[in-house]
């Protein structure tokens, strides 16, 4: 994952450090009462990505000076990249806006720092989809 360009290191345990989730389903279906059917298409290309760090990760510092900045009225747009190197699936968007900061917990053990980005043009890589003959 890169922020900005920058090489995101110091990710939290498990298989959740990174999700990206659409904010719309695909499509919604409708049946009338003569049991015919359709399905509305979305439009909607936006997602929200939530990244989990450790808390000493650097990227906690980098991703808390652009929250200053929009906070001081100076939006900063993010650029966001994702690729899962076993798989090839990932994607990005140009123009993520940080919408959750992390909660911050002090303690005897290490706590996760969870960011959660706005993306109105997530786009996913192109994976060629080839079907078994």
């Amino acid at each position: 994952m890169t922020i900005d360009d920058r090489p995101v290191i110091g990710f939290w345990e498990g298989d959740d450090a990174v999700v990206i989730e659409r904010n719309t389903d695909l499509g919604t279906p409708l049946t009338g009462a003569d049991g015919a059917s359709v399905v509305s298409m979305t439009a909607d290309q936006s997602a929200n990505v939530t990244l989990k760090l450790m808390a000493n990760s650097a990227m906690n510092q980098y991703l808390a000076q652009k929250v200053k900045l929009m906070r001081a009225g100076s939006q900063k747009l993010i650029s966001i990249a994702v690729r899962d190197t076993s798989t090839g699936e990932g994607g990005g968007c140009t123009a993520a806006v940080i919408i959750k900061e992390p909660s911050v917990s002090l303690g005897a053990s290490a706590s996760e720092r969870e960011w959660v980005f706005f993306c109105n043009c997530w786009q996913t890589n192109d994976i060629t989809y080839a079907p078994a003959a």
